[in-house]
């Protein structure tokens, strides 16, 4: 008998309409509590600038007071978007979240900005015009959060803190690497590090199964994964009913059409995507982003995860849940633990990766 699918929860933290910022937070923390009660393994969270509809531009700093309300969830950036920080900073941050929380900490990075090009730019300051490649950012990275600095290099020595316990695990968490395409899944696998492929951004469920192939025949084992490990994210919405699910998803369909025209909106209720008037071309634009949502009652939605993670040989399913209501979005999650059998509150905290 096959072990049951691992579930997970990549946060965004949406910022409803007619709230703000603050209860948008509270609402995190109770979703964290919920998604450890429930069964779920990790809590990601990721990172968007310039966003009304988003709160979380620093994930750690959300992910720091997660760790002081949960004891079992793994916590990560999904991701830290490296070319927006310095590389020792980014060791030095997750070292430390890793001291509040030993042994659950993951740190997922991309090359995206996760923003548009000019915010990107006044995030890297001086800096931004002589951007380093992302390689160089990843391999700079590693050497100050592991101390093991190329020969040559001219920071060696440069101590990432907090220090190591003589005896414990080191502070350094596991490296997920973020793909939408195969580049990440080449670096995952050169690295020996784990892939998590957003295929709530790239929707084509084939792009996502030939990365993780990818990914497993050219794996190079490390002492943090010796075997390959796989995630893939994608967009979920669960009901009660195919209906309600449906209408519950109206609010994603407005905020994906403000996000191709540039508007910072707070996230839409389901009343104001009801009231406005889609064109044509519209709403065309709307259906075409709905075949990457997984939207549906909870057999519907069981059925679509487990074929997903079937399709794309996905060893975790990591969900994310936009709704404007967070009863519903709790709702949502706790909906699909149990369709899919997960079993609240009786794991253990989770190790290693």
């Amino acid at each position: 008998m096959s072990p049951p699918l691992l579930l997970s929860v990549l946060d965004l933290v949406p910022v409803p309409s007619g709230s703000d910022a603050p209860a948008a937070l509270r609402e995190t923390l109770a979703l964290a509590r919920e998604a450890e009660r429930l069964g779920f393994t990790r809590y990601w969270v990721a990172e968007h600038h310039n966003m009304r509809s988003l709160a979380a531009s620093v994930p750690a700093v959300v992910l720091a007071t997660l760790s002081q309300v949960t004891s079992r969830l793994r916590l990560g950036a999904g991701g830290v978007m490296l070319p927006n920080h310095a590389p020792l900073a980014v060791a030095e941050t997750y070292r430390l979240l890793s001291a509040l929380a030993p042994g659950r900490v993951d740190l997922g990075l991309g090359r995206a900005p996760g923003t548009d090009p000019r915010t990107a730019l006044a995030l890297r300051g001086a800096a931004g015009g002589m951007e380093e490649p992302f390689e160089r950012q990843l391999a700079d990275l590693i050497a100050y959060g592991t101390g093991a600095f190329p020969e040559g290099h001219p920071f060696a020595g440069v101590t990432a803190a907090p220090a190591d316990t003589a005896g414990q695990p080191p502070l350094f968490p596991p490296l997920w690497l973020l793909s939408s395409s195969g580049y990440g899944a080449r670096v995952a696998a050169l690295l020996g590090t784990g892939l998590a492929f957003a295929q709530h951004i790239n929707p084509s469920v084939a792009d996502a199964a030939a990365a993780i192939r990818a990914y497993r025949a050219a794996f190079r084992p490390s002492e943090t994964f010796p075997e390959a490990r796989s995630i893939v994210a994608t967009s979920v919405v669960c009901a009660p009913t195919a209906q309600e699910a449906d209408d519950l998803a109206a609010s994603l369909d407005l905020m994906f059409l403000r996000l191709v025209r540039g508007e910072l909106a707070p996230f839409p209720s389901v009343a104001e995507a009801r009231a406005y008037p889609y064109t044509p071309h519209e709403r065309a634009q709307v259906a075409a982003y709905r075949e990457r949502v997984i939207v549906g009652d909870p057999a519907e939605v069981r059925a679509r995860l487990l074929a997903l993670a079937d399709r794309t040989g996905a060893d975790e399913l990591m969900l994310t849940t936009l709704l404007h209501d967070p009863a519903a979005r709790r709702r949502s999650y706790a909906l699909v633990a149990e369709a899919l059998g997960l079993v609240a509150e009786s794991r253990p905290a989770v190790q290693g990766v």
